[in-house]
């Protein structure tokens, strides 16, 4: 019996991974409510767990409840605890932002849901490893009785305008010189979405002395999150008028930029967002643009329960799905005008639509569950176990 000590607060994906490490025989999860960033007296409470529940292994999403002195990192090292981090988000985030540094340990593996960062991470010394976002099945599904459509086209996810303003605010006077280069940059994306946005940033950079005590890795953080952040708001506020019943589902600040009407803060990932997806004939994947090589939770989620999604065309696309051709699983766009025409047509062949999600549903479930990542990721832990850690 392997003892996995889970730390948990409650936030996206941690549910999923939960239910599938228990589906596992020879698993027991011991799962350690915490604080994502934890006070020592929560740290050593976390540790006396760990002790007493005899785990030899500690499962950690986004590195969510390690502290930044380090306590829980030392106990797990001075133990012999294997640290199991699958960073669903930018793995450098911490480091940039709060100057948290990500550090490589032998008892340290990692896990990635963008496969980009992989090498940058293998550089540092970290033993990091490719493992992209799923589907579960039993909270996405779809129903016994058809679909009763609402509404033509929708888009579900927050507009980041709080955490982009927050960003910029550390990037003041810079981010005004550079509004000629991001409108560039950006016109550029919206022609040909194989741009390398952040090496165009970094070329960039290099022609500016920054201001103190921003840092490169900081500045080149923000910006390209920035034009990220244009990039999808321009797509949503031009479908908008061109889709009587669009609607935009996520966080109040949308209305911002859109008619209230067509603003809805309604939606819980837990709750109704399946009915929500099903009630959609298109729904729509608008990537943040810095998710280069990884796939968003959404286009798992809406075929799992049988609805219908176009996301944009990445190469890593068709590693997952088929997505092209007449046997196609998903529905890919390359620009604005071609989701356009993208969108007017699945919305009038229904049967079209079906048998594309009746593919990708099938996809899904063959190789694209939360069960499937946590086998691969145990197959990966156990070769770099030399085969000792084996559910």
């Amino acid at each position: 019996m392997i003892n996995i000590a889970f730390f948990h607060q409650h936030f996206l994906v941690q549910t999923e991974v939960i239910s599938a490490l228990k589906r596992l025989p020879g698993i027991r999860v011991v799962v350690i409510d915490i604080a994502d960033h934890p006070s020592e007296k929560q740290s050593q409470s976390a540790c006396a767990a760990l002790s007493s529940q005899k785990c030899s292994v500690l499962f950690t999403i986004n590195d969510w409840g390690l502290d930044g002195e380090n306590v829980i990192a030392a106990y797990c090292k001075e133990n012999a605890i294997i640290q199991v981090n699958w960073c669903v988000d930018d793995p450098f985030f911490s480091e940039t932002m709060f100057g948290r540094a990500l550090c490589p340990a032998p008892n340290r593996i990692d896990f990635v849901s963008d496969r980009a960062y992989v090498p940058a991470m293998r550089k540092r010394g970290l033993n990091a490893h490719f493992l992209a976002l799923a589907a579960d099945p039993t909270i996405f599904f779809p129903s016994k009785d058809p679909p009763g459509y609402k509404r033509d086209l929708c888009f579900v996810g927050n507009s980041y305008r709080k955490q982009i303003e927050e960003f910029c605010a550390q990037c003041e006077g810079l981010m005004e010189r550079l509004v000629p280069f991001m409108a560039d940059v950006l016109n550029r994306y919206e022609k040909n979405m194989r741009i390398d946005i952040e090496q165009e940033v970094s070329n960039e950079l290099d022609h500016y002395e920054l201001p103190a005590p921003l840092s490169r890795q900081k500045a080149l953080f923000i910006i390209k999150h920035f034009i990220s952040y244009l990039f999808r708001k321009k797509i949503i506020c031009n479908l908008s008028p061109e889709f009587p019943d669009f609607m935009a589902f996520g966080d109040a600040l949308w209305a911002v930029d859109l008619p209230k009407e067509k603003v809805s803060t309604g939606v819980g990932y837990y709750t109704n967002l399946r009915e929500t997806y099903r009630e959609t004939r298109v729904n729509l994947d608008i990537n943040r643009i810095v998710i280069t090589e990884g796939l968003t939770q959404r286009v798992f989620d809406c075929l799992a329960c049988g609805a219908f999604i176009i996301t944009n065309n990445k190469p890593i696309i068709n590693e997952f799905f088929v997505a092209d051709g007449p046997e196609k699983e998903v529905v890919t766009f390359d620009n604005e005008q071609h989701l356009n025409r993208l969108i007017n047509h699945y919305v009038k062949h229904e049967s079209e639509r079906n048998d594309i999600i009746y593919r990708g549903r099938r996809r899904v479930l063959l190789e694209h569950t939360y069960d499937h990542r946590i086998q691969n990721l145990f197959k990966i832990l156990s070769e770099h176990l030399n085969g000792s850690m084996r559910p």
